[in-house]
């Protein structure tokens, strides 16, 4: 006996695996549910195809699907984890669970700010940059089918991420839907599209266009059709974009919405327009301080061990290239040395607590040397006999000979 998807329900388990858990969204296609991953003991979200009914995809399109995912990585595109094919039970797919909300959900509350707007047009087109070059079309870029995420920067909200690849096209593939066939939500089909004509990745460009025309005004394009004239309404105008916008962002938009395809950007010139619209970010000197150490103001302690030089050897002056002129008068700048010429000798300063003790010493000599001359002063005036000039003794040079000097001047 075959089961079909709508033996599949909340509680489920899958081939003993997969517990599903809620229903968080529905299509044509599939229903896709919370579930938990109970090997790995982890959240996931389980896409569970519809049963072998008119217009349902068939074993092929879910693996040409199942392919199309597998084949993609990048941040800001959902992961798939597992892929389950069959005709005799209900085929689904466990991708990433992404906690957050769609970016419809969001704009039902109102517009985005254009600086956020910019980060989202960044991961969309980075995303979109990465499925095209892989020969492959979305086809379905709307709020709906873009996850948002919580980000843990302070300049941005959130992070987006594209889902959703149910009815994307492999452009290097035999086609699966039949010839002329509209897929897409209507509201951001492009002009190429209500044509019935061969999907290219510019049609995901134009849908991302109107995605974010929305989200900076709060107003999706061609609202003031309805049904099918929101349908045509394409076919002989462009979406109006408010004079209220900055420059840049009119000619951005109206660029990726232009009705001939071959005018639009690519995905990846988009991400680096948008880039350069993101305002200034808030400056990372606070961020960076702290990883600075304060400044640090206290004696550091030197080593007392005499350290031994060697002398140089003899060297006879060398010419000077022009190029070596300015790195001998600049300080600032490091000097290279011919592999002939050695090293100057580097200049011994005597430790902290060796200068201690010879000043210490010096004071010593010194109170010595007043104490004799103020003696042999007394002496003299007595009519006494002057006594031998005292000996100093053995201080190292050049302390010693200013020593000698000083007892001199004071000696009569």
């Amino acid at each position: 006996m075959n089961v079909t998807s709508t033996d599949v329900g909340t509680g489920s388990i899958l081939d003993g695996r997969y517990r599903l858990d809620e229903t968080i969204g529905e299509g044509g296609m599939a229903r896709v549910y919370r579930a938990e991953d109970m090997a790995l003991q982890r959240t996931v979200a389980i896409k569970v195809m519809r049963g072998p009914t008119e217009g349902s995809p068939t074993p092929d399109r879910v693996r040409s699907e199942t392919t199309l995912l597998a084949s993609l990585g990048h941040p800001s595109l959902v992961t798939l984890y597992d892929a389950h094919i069959s005709t005799t039970k209900p085929s689904y797919l466990v991708m990433e669970y992404v906690e957050g909300k769609t970016l419809r959900d969001r704009l039902d509350e109102g517009p985005l700010p254009a600086d956020e707007v910019a980060a989202l047009a960044v991961d969309l087109a980075e995303a979109l940059h990465v499925v095209h070059e892989k020969a492959v079309v979305h086809r379905d870029i709307k709020p709906s089918n873009i996850l948002l995420w919580p980000s843990p920067l302070p300049d941005r909200s959130y992070r987006a991420k594209l889902t959703d690849f149910g009815i994307a096209y492999l452009l290097d593939a035999t086609r699966v839907t039949s010839p002329g066939t509209v897929i897409g939500t209507a509201a951001y089909l492009a002009p190429e599209q209500v044509r019935g004509e061969k999907p290219s990745p510019a049609a995901d460009i134009y849908g991302l266009g109107l995605v974010l025309l929305e989200a900076l005004t709060g107003r999706r394009a061609f609202a003031e059709s309805v049904g099918h004239e929101a349908i045509v309404a394409r076919l002989t105008v462009s979406p109006t974009i408010p004079p209220s916008l900055p420059a840049t962002w009119r000619a951005l938009l109206a660029a990726m919405t232009a009705s001939n395809p071959e005018r639009r950007p690519t995905a990846l010139q988009v991400a680096l327009a948008a880039t350069e619209l993101r305002e200034p970010r808030p400056s990372t000197g606070e961020v960076l301080a702290a990883f600075m150490d304060p400044v640090d103001t206290a004696p550091h302690s030197i080593g007392t061990e005499p350290v031994s030089v060697a002398p140089a050897a003899p060297h006879t002056p060398q010419p000077q290239s022009p190029a070596s002129t300015p790195a001998a008068t600049d300080p600032t700048r490091t000097q290279l040395l011919d592999p002939g010429q050695p090293a100057a000798p580097a200049r011994h300063r005597q430790p902290p607590h060796r200068r201690a003790g010879i000043l210490a010493l010096a004071a010593v000599v010194v109170a010595l040397a007043l104490a004799v001359a103020i003696g042999v002063g007394i002496a003299v005036s007595a009519g006494s006999q002057p006594e031998p000039a005292p000996s100093l003794p053995v201080v190292d040079q050049p302390l010693g000979t200013h020593l000698q000097d000083l007892l001199d001047e004071v000696t009569p």
